[in-house]
């Protein structure tokens, strides 16, 4: 009588095919990854492109029911931007969060990791005010790495350009 232990037709796998499997998750893993992670920088700009757009929806607002002038400042070489108001650049003050209360200074590289401000323009500036009208001082764009904010002029509305 043989003992199972040493049975040659047991079922199972040998070493050969499990390394082969492997194998071929690993390449696919490493196909898969970069491409995940590709997808996760495209919804981290999105989502700085639609807070964009709605911090200068708010800014016209708030300007006008606090008839006052409010501010969009870009730094586009430390990769951020904050809200401010103040009737000159001189003068103006940061406008905290209305639900926080904290500083509305957006630094895209801890709060959006990989994204970047590429350029922006306001008339050659890199700011823009908002009178009590809600109207703007310049039209003008920001650009991130591949998606483009536009403010118009003459109505202070911003979106983005697809």
């Amino acid at each position: 009588m043989t003992s199972p232990i040493l049975n040659n037709s047991s079922k199972g796998f040998t070493t050969m095919e499990l390394i082969m499997v492997m194998a071929i998750i690993a390449i696919i893993t490493a196909m898969a990854v970069p491409k995940i992670f590709g997808i996760v920088t495209d919804i981290r700009e999105k989502a700085v492109s639609e807070r964009l757009v709605e911090d200068l929806n708010y800014l016209r607002n708030y300007a006008q029911s606090h008839h006052d002038t409010t501010w969009l400042v870009v730094d586009a070489a430390a990769n951020q931007y904050g809200l401010y108001e103040g009737p000159t650049a001189l003068d103006r003050t940061l406008i905290p969060d209305p639900q926080t209360q904290e500083s509305n200074i957006l630094d895209l590289d801890v709060d959006y990791e990989g994204v970047t401000i590429t350029s922006v323009s306001f008339g050659g500036a890199s700011e823009v005010s908002f009178n009590w009208w809600g109207t703007p001082s310049s039209g003008g764009t920001i650009v991130l790495d591949t998606r483009t904010i536009t403010l118009i002029a003459e109505t202070g509305m911003a979106y983005e350009t697809p």
